[in-house]
């Protein structure tokens, strides 16, 4: 798809039982997930699905089981809603039914009034403001450094039992502009609303109102840098390689297990907020370092402030987008360019080459279960 977030495929324009598996294939693809790691996910969930299973059923051209079907769509990341319309065109095709008329849209950011940056997070209007010069905020926290396994019980954890109050501020107290509140993605009772426009858990909301602009919706998602999409990479919490400082940065890593969320936030003219969201530490912004105009800066999480380096440019770029930082007109990219394809290896802006590394794409995801807790204090 060109220039447009990357819904997940539908199965409602499956008409043979080899359309639906080769569906079931291209959501496996889509979710970027092995089967081994499927397997992970159904097993979170309390449910089976072995790897082999999978393996079997997706290179077959019969009908699998709805309990498979079932497992597997909410192992790829979609909700109760999506595994209803994965187990109704499943059920559709076993009985000889033609296809539904198809009403696929991809939500798009509707653009509003401006609004200032430090407003508390909550519904899914655009808000819109002149980047602000400004330095990241300093001394970032050093306690972002749960381990990927520590945080991924730990979010099972808390989809199952716990009641953790849903993140309301940043590293400094405050929110994020136009960030997530509980329920915020997903409408009133906090369901995740999916690309196009279903809801993923409990909750009634839509997809926000289309624009002409193309650009993605306010919402989760995984941030894949297109070189490295086939090894399942995507923008994460990770270290400097080098070892020179020990502070989160933003880097490429195994997309199973990825830590923090990532919400977009889109903030008028095409510019968006890039925030990560952590059950632990709280929420921050994606920020170039020390406002750096130059090549070679790195980006870290730090206090959202709304300053024109903590702001990135959206365009349309091969099958997704350049992310440009709004106060250097630079490209974002690997280090050391499209053959930094190894986990690890650090985000940065650089000089815009249309390469591969500096081309992203947007998968949507549904809520977080942490954020969909009861909402603490205000």
């Amino acid at each position: 798809m060109h220039g447009a977030v990357t819904p997940p495929p539908d199965p409602e324009g499956a008409t043979t039982a080899g359309d639906f598996v080769a569906a079931l294939g291209r959501l496996r693809q889509w979710s970027g997930l092995t089967y081994r790691q499927l397997a992970a996910a159904a097993e979170a969930a309390g449910r089976v699905l072995p790897a082999s299973t999978t393996a079997g059923a997706l290179g077959r051209t019969t009908l699998p089981k709805e309990e498979f079907v079932v497992a597997f769509v909410q192992a790829c990341g979609l909700g109760d809603a999506e595994a209803a319309r994965w187990v109704a065109a499943r059920k559709r095709l076993a009985s000889g039914a033609p296809p539904p008329a198809r009403e696929s849209a991809v939500p798009v950011e509707q653009p509003e009034t401006p609004a200032s940056p430090s407003p508390s997070p909550g519904d899914e209007g655009t808000a819109q403001a002149p980047p602000a010069q400004g330095r990241p905020a300093q001394g970032l926290p050093r306690r972002w450094r749960l381990p990927v396994a520590a945080v991924a019980i730990a979010l099972v954890l808390v989809a199952g039992a716990l009641a953790v109050p849903a993140v309301r501020a940043s590293w400094t107290g405050r929110a994020p502009a136009g960030g997530p509140s509980a329920g915020a993605a997903g409408g009133p009772s906090g369901g995740a609303t999916d690309a196009t426009g279903a809801t993923n858990k409990a909750g009634t909301a839509g997809a926000p109102s289309p624009s002409r602009s193309g650009l993605p919706a306010r919402g989760w998602y995984r941030i894949l840098p297109s070189h490295v999409a086939d090894r399942d990479l995507c923008i994460g919490e990770g270290r400097e390689r080098s070892g020179r400082t020990d502070r989160p940065l933003a880097v490429q890593r195994p997309c199973r297990g990825l830590v923090p969320d990532t919400y977009l936030s889109p903030v008028g003219d095409g510019k968006y907020e890039i925030q990560w969201h952590h059950p632990v530490e709280g929420a921050g912004c994606l920020t170039v370092d020390e406002a750096e105009t130059r090549p070679g800066a790195l980006l870290a999480p730090a206090n959202c402030t709304g300053a024109a380096h903590q702001r990135f440019l959206l365009e349309p770029a091969g099958r997704g987008f350049s992310l440009r930082p709004a106060h250097s007109g630079l490209c974002l990219g690997a280090l050391y360019g499209e053959a930094d394809v190894n986990a690890g290896a650090e985000l940065a802006q650089q000089a815009c080459t249309g390469r591969a590394d500096q081309i992203f794409l947007l998968h949507r995801v549904p809520t977080p279960p942490w954020t969909t807790a009861s909402p603490g204090p205000k």
